[in-house]
């Protein structure tokens, strides 16, 4: 994938301002439309042959004599693999579009975000959730902000900080029906398998159900794997395969109920060859739960559900040694750490205000 920074800002003239807004130069440009691009004091750009490529800071677009946006931004500067990250915009201008992007040192997108409105009553708020992949090595990233309002536009470009994790590594021995199972050229895999690729990529942005803490269905289990596993799989013949486990399996009698881990509308309900029968449920835009293995489903697609509801049982369909849940989270087809999401709320119940504090620092996850 290509970043998706904005494009380069042609500059016809050049004029420094020291003006008390903390905005250091009001740039004449024709791109991404006509007008002024006005930068802050920290920001960093690459000026060559009369183009301005942006580096890091705050780079704000509007067409001559409209006034720039005027964002408040709260973005983490720090994180760790698995974590899902919260950016937070007061925007009182009424934005079209918020997308939240991490790039690595080339600017290639490792995962992005779709903004949403949490709120009717906090206007001019936007939140961002963006998925921290659990194969991102240590170091330092860019986190890209892209607000759209018309042909104004907000580019905030900051650093953050990845932090090392290990994770867990086992060995699990296979039959010769789970290889079959696993190993088989059917077409049908191919299929389910882009059909929820699509459905894990389609945020809606009607979606806005819960907004507190997501809850573990089986908390008490016993947790035969873990989020982030790597997973050497062993077949009778000899050969071998590694994957990444992505979610918890929770170890629970066969017909034990399994409740949705919070309110949300119901995307997915499907038997599955891989997954066996299957339930996912979107709880924010992009931001879903999802629920493997099931011996029955008691929803069905479109439902709409609360926390707590049942939306099928404990079962060992699909790819399953025995009978338990796989439960993950996924955050626009990132999967994230869920037990992240059960230590507290997933939006801070002070943002209905609409007012954000920009000058604290976020750290993902929390």
């Amino acid at each position: 994938m290509t970043s998706r920074l904005p494009r380069l800002c042609l500059v016809l003239l050049a004029v420094l301002s020291f003006a008390p807004h903390g905005f250091s130069a009001t740039l004449l440009v024709t791109s991404p439309h006509p007008g002024i691009c006005v930068t802050s004091a920290d920001a960093k750009y690459d000026y060559r042959w009369g183009a301005l490529r942006p580096e890091s800071g705050l780079f704000l677009y509007s067409p001559l004599g409209e006034p720039p946006l005027a964002p408040k931004i709260v973005a983490p500067q720090e994180t760790t693999p698995g974590d899902l990250l919260r950016v937070e915009i007061s925007e009182p201008e009424d934005a079209d579009s918020v997308v939240a992007e991490i790039l690595d040192s080339k600017h290639h997108v490792l995962s992005r975000g779709i903004g949403f409105r949490p709120w009717e009553a906090a206007r001019g708020l936007w939140v961002v959730l963006v998925g921290v992949t659990d194969d991102t090595s240590r170091g330092s990233y860019v986190l890209s902000l892209t607000i759209k309002a018309g042909p104004r536009s907000a580019v905030q470009l900051t650093s953050v900080s990845v932090n090392g994790r290990k994770f867990h590594f086992e060995r699990v021995a296979m039959t010769h029906s789970l290889e079959e199972l696993q190993t088989s050229e059917d077409p049908r895999k191919v299929t389910e398998a882009r059909e929820l690729i699509h459905v894990l990529l389609t945020p809606h942005p009607d979606a806005v159900f819960e907004t507190g803490t997501i809850r573990n269905p089986f908390p008490d289990a016993r947790r035969t794997s873990g989020y982030g596993d790597r997973r050497k799989y062993v077949f009778p013949d000899g050969t071998s395969d590694y994957s990444v486990h992505e979610g918890l399996d929770l170890a629970e009698p066969e017909g034990t109920p399994v409740a949705a881990s919070g309110r949300g509308r119901v995307v997915l309900a499907a038997q599955r060859i891989i997954t066996g029968n299957t339930v996912v449920i979107e709880h924010l835009p992009g931001l879903f739960s999802l629920y493997f293995h099931l011996s029955e489903i008691d929803v069905k697609t479109g439902d709409v559900v609360a926390q707590g509801d049942v939306i099928g049982k404990v079962g060992q369909t699909g790819f399953a040694t025995g009978p338990h849940l796989h439960w993950q989270i996924d955050a626009l087809g990132v999967p994230v750490d869920p037990d992240a999401l059960t230590a507290g709320p997933i939006l801070d119940k002070n943002l209905e205000s609409g007012e954000i504090d920009a000058g604290k620092a976020a750290k993902g996850g929390e």
